[in-house]
């Protein structure tokens, strides 16, 4: 949204209130987007084994995924990065910014999000008092992808 591209959002939750699987297909193109749902991602971020099994499309490109928390991937891709999200979230401080971290590990194959990218994005959306644990979070997930 920041760069001018066109953005959507598509989210998918388990039938239980917690603790069930949870996915988001996000589509960003520089043309208008016709189709908002997602059918072979360049990318499959994935924190849960659970989440990549109940709601991932089958096929992409590249799938990036916490190495503790998912064993099988089950997914046609060309490439698949096992890294240690979860406990580099944890390092940080709160395993609430695996997201975050996962972030800055896509930021450093995305031709489209950088690091400088997200850091602009948490600044003027997210919440101040998180920015700095934020961006710390963004920062060690790229800083994952170099010591590959």
């Amino acid at each position: 949204m920041l760069k001018n591209y066109y953005a959507i959002l598509t989210k998918f939750y388990g039938a239980e209130v917690r603790g069930g699987a949870v996915s988001s297909g996000i589509i960003i193109s520089d043309k208008e987007i016709l189709f908002q749902f997602v059918r072979k991602p360049d990318f499959i971020l994935g924190l849960h084994e659970k989440g990549l099994k109940e709601h991932a499309p089958k096929e992409a490109n590249i799938v990036i995924v916490d190495n503790d928390l998912v064993k099988q991937v089950s997914i046609k891709c060309k490439k698949i990065i096992r890294l240690p999200i979860i406990k580099t979230a944890e390092k940080i401080g709160s395993q609430k910014v695996a997201n975050i971290v996962l972030l800055g590990v896509f930021s450093k194959f995305s031709d489209i999000i950088d690091k400088e990218d997200l850091s602009r994005a948490l600044k003027t959306l997210g919440k101040s008092e998180l920015y700095e644990l934020n961006l710390r979070a963004v920062e060690e997930g790229a800083k994952l992808v170099k010591s590959m």
